[in-house]
Parts: C-alpha cells; structure tokens; sequence
C-alpha cells in the first residue's frame, strides 16, 4: 500500500462553552461513532482525518479544546498556529451563542484573521435560540453558519468540507 504524503497540513480549532458538543462532532467526523457519556475535554486532545478536495490531500489536525472558564487563559496558545476554527454554539442554550466574542478574541489574538464557521448543534433537539438571534450574531461577525447534529450525523462532515475549502481559499488569497 502506498502512502500518500498529504499536500496541505491544517490545524483546525474548536472553540465553544462547554458541552456544545466540540468532543461529539469530532468524535462523529473522524471515529464515526458517537458516545453519548463522552465526559468533558481537559485541556486539549488532538486527532487526525485526512480528506480529498479537488484531487488534493488535505491532513487535518483537530484540536479539541476545553470549554471550560478555567481554561481561558489558554485559548491564545491553543489557537497558535491555526489555519482554520469552528465556533460551536449549543441551540438549546442561548449564552454559548454570546459567548462568540469570548472565542474569537482568542482565535484572533494568536492567528489574525483565519477562517472560521459557526456551527448550531444538536439540530436534533428544539431551539430555545430564534433564526433573527443567529443571524444578528453572525453577519455582524461575518460567519459562515452550519446546522448539525453529530447524535443524527447530520451536516458533520459537510461542515469540515467547507472549512477546508475556505482555508484553501484563504492560502490562494494569501499567496498573491
């Protein structure tokens, strides 16, 4: 079997509150499964995927970060170096939403400006959270918005789908 060397690395952050489910969709994205006692992240955990985009080898390197308060004044360094975040809010829990700033402050202040995509999940369960809310909180920031629900699969690798075409994107912009 031969191995191909990817053409592209990417880090991809999960930023989000505790338990908006970052550790289920990337449990659902790379393992395919889904453990509904997953537990809380400590710290950071990193996993590996690789996905095709236009016939080119992209190597992803998930990091899966902590949402609790505790660990905030560790989000620069977790962020150091990415290529690309998803800000995962809880549909059913309006202040994960809120907190946005709280996490893009933190991405921004360690990478600049990168790609980011803010992902609703648990699309599964009813919105305590009204589309004018979504919609007021992320056009201001200018944010791509994807539904999922890892417990059903749904959209979970289209999301990582677009994030790496938009982090491709980004490379072409940069490279001029």
């Amino acid at each position: 079997m031969v191995v191909r060397e990817p053409d592209f690395v990417h880090k991809i952050v999960f930023l989000g509150d505790s338990g908006v489910g970052k550790t289920s969709i990337i449990q659902r994205y790379v393992y395919d499964s889904m453990d509904p006692d997953i537990g809380r992240t400590i710290g950071a955990v990193l996993h590996v995927k690789t996905m095709v985009v236009n016939n080119e080898f992209h190597k992803q390197v998930i990091w899966d970060l902590g949402g609790q308060e505790s660990f905030a004044q560790l989000r620069e360094q977790y962020c150091a170096n990415a290529s690309g975040a998803f800000f995962i809010f809880d549909r059913t829990r309006l202040e994960t939403l809120q907190h946005i700033d709280d996490w893009l402050i933190a991405l921004h202040a360690s990478v600049g400006k990168v790609p980011v995509i803010a992902v609703e999940n648990k699309i599964d369960l009813e919105s305590v959270i009204t589309n004018e809310q979504i919609r007021g909180m992320l056009e201001v920031r200018q944010l791509e918005h994807i539904q999922t629900s890892a417990l059903q699969n749904k959209n979970v690798e289209q999301a990582f789908f677009e994030l790496v075409t938009k982090i491709r994107e980004n490379m072409g912009k940069r490279a001029r």
